[in-house]
């Protein structure tokens, strides 16, 4: 029983190690860049490639955040540009949903392949499936919202 307590504590030092070792310096380098010119030149790439699945400008930075960083920091930065912004419920929905799915991909990827799995499988089928979960409840959200109009 010793043994089994002591390789379990063992272990999840070495987990917690690694986790501290990755997640602290990107959470400090991407709090430092945040409202930097490069960092908006990130927000208006960034605005490009998720506009495809309606997504504003306005709500490029709280997601490319929460993307980032998950979803308690980024959770933070959605309420605040929701009041700062006026974001639309319709916004705040797809970020919603995305984010759910793509959260920390950073963060969560390197931990996981840091574990041993495949970096192609971890965010290839995270991005695949946020997609197209996105598309889909928007387009279902967009029909109701036009039925209720009409």
């Amino acid at each position: 029983m010793g043994d089994l307590l002591r390789t379990f504590l063992s272990g999840s030092w070495d987990l917690c190690l690694k986790v501290f070792v990755i997640v602290v310096p990107i959470m400090v380098v991407l709090e430092l860049l945040e409202g930097t010119a490069p960092w908006r030149a990130m927000v208006r790439g960034w605005s490009r490639l998720v506009g495809g699945l309606g997504f504003t400008e306005e709500t490029a930075a709280p997601t490319l955040v929460g993307f980032v960083f998950g979803l308690a920091y980024g959770g933070g930065i959605i309420v605040r540009d929701t009041k700062q912004r006026s974001l639309g419920r319709r916004q705040v929905f797809l970020m919603s949903v995305f984010l759910s799915m793509m959260h920390a991909i950073v963060e969560d990827s390197l931990v996981l392949i840091a574990l041993g799995a495949s970096a192609v499988w971890v965010v290839g089928f995270r991005l695949v499936w946020a997609v197209v979960v996105t598309l889909a409840l928007g387009a279902a959200a967009a029909a109701v919202a036009r039925r209720r109009a009409s």
